[in-house]
């Protein structure tokens, strides 16, 4: 399976410039997702790397939800009808392929001291993808996520 623009662009912030797993999450989507998100949005993030520096819920999953929450919502949560199913969507298919939601669980089987998170980002990254895909295909996501804006140059040639 081929490389998709999310996880290319999570492999630049986690490995090139050293982001945590929530930053990391925030920006790829940032820049597959063309959200605009000012500079001072990312640092709103740092502090849930880690589980929140204690192991809970995981910051890749943090900075999956912000991202879609975006995409999502124009005003507020209460306000957006379809939210809370997406975000249920998005934490079932983050369980799904990782098998947890916690930060210190999902260490013991993802982390390694050479790659750190980014496995689990990787990983969170497929989720996101799926998530955007399956909201996409029942209509619930606006038009401008398209699958052309978050796919590899080579997967969009062979559409």
């Amino acid at each position: 399976m081929s490389e998709t623009l999310l996880e290319r662009n999570v492999k630049h912030h986690y490995l090139e410039n050293n982001y945590n797993c929530a930053e990391t999450m925030i920006q790829a989507c940032n820049d597959t997702f063309k959200l605009d998100l000012p500079a001072f949005a990312y640092r709103m993030l740092s502090g849930f790397g880690s589980g929140l520096y204690t192991g809970n819920v995981c910051g890749a999953l943090v900075g999956c939800t912000s991202a879609l929450s975006l995409m999502m919502v124009e005003t507020r949560a209460h306000d957006t009808e379809y939210l809370p199913y997406a975000q249920r969507l998005l934490v079932r298919n983050f369980r799904n392929l990782l098998g947890e939601t916690q930060c210190a669980r999902l260490k013991v089987v993802h982390h390694t001291k050479e790659q750190r998170c980014l496995p689990t980002c990787l990983l969170a990254a497929q989720a996101m993808t799926q998530t955007v895909n399956q909201l996409q295909q029942e209509g619930l996501l606006k038009q401008e996520y398209d699958f052309s804006k978050w796919m590899t140059d080579e997967q969009a040639k062979s559409e």
